[in-house]
């Protein structure tokens, strides 16, 4: 087989509610892409500048909300009213373990960014020696990021294995 019949094949056996969380997936790991890409590419002042965060942050907001009504067009073009009918109880078991894996990393997420102002408001420790301004904010963003995207992967994982109960059933 050549590769756009694999392509075709695969497009064909996953239903349309996995297309739906592969392309969010995808624009999730994007933006993720572009706020690190960005990052690593900026300068001393641009780091330290609250204009230029501020914009990076706006960048990313606009770019989010623009890939994700793109996203949602081309799919309700090409879906058949699918869109608009509500999750049935497996799906909504799916999207609950999808959610509690967000919830955990955004809630770690937040305590690190807690932990690592006051680190950074006391000067203790390696805050003295790697101080990187705004790592609090950039530690909670890259939570929301890593939070968004493990929940996609998360509830695609458990809708193509089917093993929704999996955790219950063996602790």
């Amino acid at each position: 087989m050549t590769r756009s019949e694999h392509f075709k094949e695969f497009l064909q056996s996953i239903s349309f509610r996995e297309l739906t969380l592969s392309i969010d997936l995808l624009v999730s790991v994007y933006i993720s892409y572009f706020y690190v890409n960005s990052l690593m590419n900026a300068s001393t002042q641009q780091l330290s500048s609250v204009s230029w965060l501020s914009g990076l942050l706006l960048q990313v907001l606009i770019y989010s909300v623009i890939l994700i009504v793109l996203s949602y067009l081309l799919l309700s073009f090409i879906s058949d009213n699918e869109l608009n009918q509500p999750p049935d109880v497996r799906e909504k078991q799916i999207n609950l373990v999808g959610y509690k894996y967000k919830a955990t990393i955004l809630q770690t997420g937040i305590c690190v960014a807690i932990v690592q102002y006051q680190i950074e408001a006391n000067n203790w420790g390696p805050a003295i020696e790697y101080n990187i301004p705004y790592l609090p904010m950039h530690v909670m963003v890259g939570a929301f990021l890593i939070a968004e995207i493990v929940n996609y992967i998360a509830q695609l994982y458990k809708g193509r294995t089917g093993n929704i109960y999996e955790w219950v059933c063996n602790n």
